[in-house]
């Protein structure tokens, strides 16, 4: 693989994720589109932006028209105004004592406030101006934010503290896929949310609320027209998250709304053996040739987020075939059967040869493997595939 990657640095690995802008771009329209024109919209580019890499990200969105972005740390925040972002930008995570809240002031953050000991902070550090901050309540996560019950004695503190706007109000959907559901678990945090956010009524706060799964579900029902409970605020405002890399929030059909992943994992064959009929391959002898094999060597390992167990279960792609994982994945590479891809090409490609190209995650030929394949091999979510992609791995941009 040749070009530049992240921050324009030569590649000289063989294995990279190409991050497609472009389809960035259109999630972000679609996902949009899911809430009332003028409403609260903030695209997380948290957790260097779900593993497709929080700068760039952030300068296609912000090109696309995003007024608000996302993060959790500080530190995030930090970086991405280090590359020149100077656009609204929130952090949700938790800061504490006054020399972290001169840090959020001085680089211009938006504070997603959530307990007593942060407002004191940023009351010490911001002097005689309109000082934007946001407000988080706990309504059923049981993770951040203060107890619906506090809301008359917040907005008395605001009252006290002219420096500051309530620019937003927020809470945490703990499951967004029942959304839609009359009577499930959101509708009785959105009560909870309605009761603290009444508090702040004539103060211009934006609502907002909605994860990914939150927004396609809520939405879904609205333009439906089945009726809101009476604890829904609507139009209430999104933070959308992993849908705006193009992965489906649920397992369910109210996910699909023409989501396009924006990640592609590539690497090249480094090495390709042709072992015998009951011979071994990678550590502790976990796999045994059943016949005379092909076995192809991908220079990527667990250090590059190539889980450990997809050992023996996943696959990639080989000239738009699968081609299962073979033995355990070791620290910088992993070795996959081709023996039946060859079986399948090799009449009209030729021989399996060194640089040929595989596909770990995305589309080769007529078949893909997402995210979410992976995730279910691994036993987990999608989230954790993509964040995991470490530094190792060039991201180059399209």
């Amino acid at each position: 693989m040749s070009g530049k990657g992240q921050e324009g640095l030569p590649l000289h690995r063989l294995t990279w994720a190409e991050v497609d802008l472009n389809r960035l771009k259109r999630n972000f329209t679609r996902l949009k589109g899911l809430i009332p024109s003028g409403s609260f919209f903030c695209p997380m580019i948290k957790a260097d932006g779900y593993g497709h890499g929080d700068v760039d990200c952030a300068r296609a969105l912000r090109s696309h028209g995003a007024t608000h972005l996302g993060v959790s740390l500080v530190e995030e925040g930090l970086k991405i105004r280090a590359s020149g972002d100077h656009g609204s930008l929130l952090t949700f995570g938790v800061f504490e004592g006054v020399e972290s809240a001169r840090a959020v002031v001085e680089a211009k953050l938006t504070p997603v406030v959530s307990e007593w000991q942060q407002l004191e902070a940023l009351s010490e550090v911001v002097r005689g101006s309109r000082y934007k901050i946001h407000i988080k309540f706990n309504t059923g996560m049981n993770r951040l934010g203060f107890e619906s019950e506090e809301a008359p004695k917040i907005r008395e503190w605001f009252d006290r503290h002219s420096q500051f706007e309530l620019e937003g109000v927020g809470t945490h959907l703990l499951r967004g896929d029942d959304a839609g559901v009359p009577g499930g678990e959101s509708e009785s945090q959105f009560v909870k949310f309605a009761q603290a956010f009444e508090a702040f009524r004539g103060m211009g706060a934006a609502p907002h609320a909605l994860n990914s799964s939150g927004a396609v579900n809520l939405s879904k029902r609205v333009h439906e027209k089945k009726e809101l409970g009476r604890g829904v605020i609507w139009p209430v405002g999104a933070r959308p998250g992993i849908a705006l890399y193009g992965v489906h929030p649920t397992n369910d059909e109210n996910a699909d709304i023409g989501l396009e992943p924006v990640l592609s994992l590539k690497s090249h064959l480094v090495e390709i053996r042709r072992i015998k009929k009951g011979e071994r391959v990678s550590y502790s002898a976990t796999w045994r040739a059943g016949r005379d094999s092909l076995i192809g060597v991908v220079p990527a390992g667990y250090a590059d987020g190539i889980f450990r167990a997809y050992s023996n279960k996943a696959s990639v792609l080989c000239r738009g075939v699968r081609a299962p994982i073979t033995g355990i994945v070791c620290m910088d590479f992993f070795m996959i059967d081709l023996t039946d891809v060859e079986a399948m090409t090799v009449n009209g490609s030729g021989s399996i040869t060194r640089g040929e190209e595989i596909v770990i995650i995305g589309s080769q030929a007529k078949d893909e493997i997402r995210a979410s394949d992976l995730a279910a091999i691994a036993e987990t979510i999608p989230y954790e595939v993509l964040t995991r992609l470490t530094v190792r791995v060039p991201r180059v941009y399209t």
